[in-house]
């Protein structure tokens, strides 16, 4: 190709400063001349800095949390179990399930939501507080939400100690789904939206108080607990509420049935729990015209059963307000493995008929 002589000189002249350029990022590479490196992080230096991004769910303990949400403090729901509140809306989406008895034999849960913009806009139904609910909800130091509560459960909230929203005495975040033919008392539900307009129209404190941001411990990923198999937990709460977990290995989860049957959300999908902390406690008749009972919130022994295995663990309360903790039986603090858990909360009469297959 012809080139004029002005388009050689141009050319030659690029040629000399790209080696000009090409020479000074060389020597750049080498570092300063006053010593200090220019060089790119290490792998490790870069590691470290992603480890100090991975923010952890405080009631999962799954990577990948706001950190800006760490100070928030849960929001908890009583849904009921009657055979006529099922299927339940908004199980499968918690953080975390509580389960025990109310009267009568049949178990209410407490869904725990760590992050309170991810509960759906229909959970339910909800049901009334016990006052054991309301101690168990303050040891996360937890905003309960419940429709109605029992004689003694008013009497907690009245010491002022844990914040609520009643549907008895608040029409804005809970509703009846009237398309539902069943008792009026199993129509109850609440929305997340409205959850938190009200919690914040309300002014009710969002931050956590001190000491309660870490409830739980975790592992750093799933790991087995010890050389115990169980692929199959059941448990008795009553005569009539039997629940069997059959673990997954493909996906380490333990999937629930009650008495037999798949136990689902309302979308079809049925519960399942990384982690199954079951904790025995001594449940007393109060006597009263409504056969409310109440339980034991001190220390007891249970068993905790994840990936597969289990072991024996303790556990400890106290007073209305402290948190509720487990512990090995050498007494160190229990580590979970990462995932949504299952605590139920079984009388000591029944804990013979909890079987680990």
């Amino acid at each position: 190709m012809w080139i004029s002589k002005k388009n050689k000189i141009v050319r030659i002249f690029s040629l000399m400063l790209a080696a000009v350029l090409l020479l000074g990022s060389l020597s750049s590479c080498k570092g300063s001349d006053d010593g200090e490196s220019t060089t790119a992080p290490s792998i490790d230096a870069a590691a470290t800095v992603t480890e100090e991004k991975a923010v952890l769910n405080p009631l999962t303990g799954e990577k990948g949390y706001d950190k800006a949400l760490l100070n928030n403090r849960p929001v908890v729901i009583s849904v009921e179990n009657h055979p006529d509140a099922r299927p339940q809306w908004g199980l499968c989406s918690s953080d975390m399930v509580m389960e025990m008895v109310a009267e009568g034999g049949i178990t209410r849960m407490l869904l725990m939501y760590a992050d309170k913009s991810r509960i759906p806009e229909k959970v339910g139904p909800v049901r009334s507080a016990r006052h054991y609910f309301v101690e168990l909800v303050s040891g996360f130091d937890g905003i309960f939400i419940h429709w109605g509560a029992s004689t003694y459960a008013y009497k907690e909230f009245n010491k002022g100690y844990c914040d609520h929203l009643d549907g008895k005495s608040i029409s804005s975040c809970f509703y009846r789904d009237k398309s539902r033919y069943v008792d009026m008392e199993h129509t109850g539900y609440t929305k997340g939206s409205a959850i938190i307009e009200t919690i914040a129209d309300k002014n009710i404190r969002t931050t956590l108080k001190d000491g309660y941001a870490s409830p739980f411990k975790f592992n750093d990923s799933a790991s087995a607990l010890s050389e115990n198999a169980c692929t199959t937990c059941s448990i008795s709460y009553s005569g009539s509420y039997t629940y069997t977990f059959k673990y997954d290995s493909s996906d380490k989860l333990y999937y629930s049935s009650l008495n037999d049957v798949p136990f689902v959300d309302s979308d079809g999908k049925q519960q399942n729990f990384t982690n199954l902390i079951i904790i025995y406690t001594d449940i007393t008749d109060l006597n009263d015209a409504k056969s409310r009972v109440t339980f034991d919130l001190d220390e007891g022994n249970g068993i905790y059963v994840s990936n597969g295995t289990y072991k024996n663990i303790t556990w400890k309360k106290g007073n209305a307000t402290d948190m509720l903790k487990f512990f090995n039986e050498d007494g160190s603090e229990l580590s979970l493995n990462p995932g949504r858990s299952y605590i139920g909360i079984v009388g000591t009469g029944r804990e013979k008929l909890t079987e680990i297959a």
